[in-house]
């Protein structure tokens, strides 16, 4: 089972290897050319060694380089998938909260405080909400589908059993208020 991972922190993450690499690779090939040009002197080295410690660092900095640029160059890829994403992610939204909302509310009603197995009820809610999302989108990678139905389900409802204890915890207040 693959793990679900966000578009937008592997672009932010991309981005900085980008950054890290290419700056380290640029100022290791500048000190190396320094080195060579006699700019920068380190009398303990004679002409071999300071022969080999160009060749060998040159080669460190410069597919530091590359790898940098490559990262770069991957940007572009990871925007469009950011993109993709995203809209298939409203689209499935959308699909679901409006296409098939009675039916879930039905679900959401069935989940009353007190109810023994709420464990029993979250896999039931989310089971419905694969069913409803795979019966349109039947070929979304798992890790994305399992990403979706914990958006919906936090969506409908979190926000519904959220607002339910809010309402049990007014009531008690005005109990306790009245018994005064």
């Amino acid at each position: 089972m693959k793990i679900y991972v966000d578009e937008q922190k592997r672009y932010e993450d991309t981005k900085a290897t980008g950054q890290c690499f290419t700056g380290v690779g640029a100022i290791g090939l500048i000190a190396i050319v320094l080195l060579d040009t006699g700019v920068i002197k380190l009398a303990a080295l004679d002409s071999v060694n300071k022969l080999m410690i160009s060749i060998v660092m040159g080669l460190v900095f410069l597919i530091f380089f590359i790898i940098g640029m490559k990262s770069f160059m991957e940007l572009k890829d990871i925007s469009k998938k950011i993109d993709r994403n995203n809209s298939l992610e409203e689209e499935i939204m959308e699909y679901v909260t409006v296409t098939h909302r009675d039916e879930l509310m039905t679900l959401a009603s069935s989940g009353e405080k007190g109810d023994a197995c709420s464990g029993d009820l979250y896999y039931k809610r989310a089971e419905l909400i694969t069913s409803v999302i795979t019966e349109k989108y039947s070929l979304l990678e798992e890790s994305f589908l399992d990403h979706m139905v914990e958006e919906i389900y936090s969506k409908i409802y979190r926000s519904e059993e959220h607002t339910s204890e809010l309402q049990s915890r007014v009531d008690i207040s005005y109990a306790v208020f009245c018994l005064k």
